[in-house]
């Protein structure tokens, strides 16, 4: 089943910045009011933005916590 992500949430590090090896995340919000938190450079090489779908294989195969 295809999912349509409604919004999506970077998170605000501040001046801290990531720690050394720490991976950026983003949270996409879909249509059923689930949120999927992912690595942040799988979403951009995967397109995924508001608007864009997402399938189920790919929530399970992908979401990092």
């Amino acid at each position: 089943m295809l999912h349509r992500i409604t919004d999506l949430i970077e998170p605000d590090n501040g001046c801290e910045g990531f720690l050394p090896g720490e991976e950026p995340t983003v949270t996409l919000i879909l249509d059923d009011g689930r949120n999927i938190k992912v690595y942040d450079r799988l979403a951009y090489e995967k397109g995924w933005d508001v608007g864009s779908d997402i399938s189920d294989e790919e929530i399970t195969e992908h979401s990092c916590g």
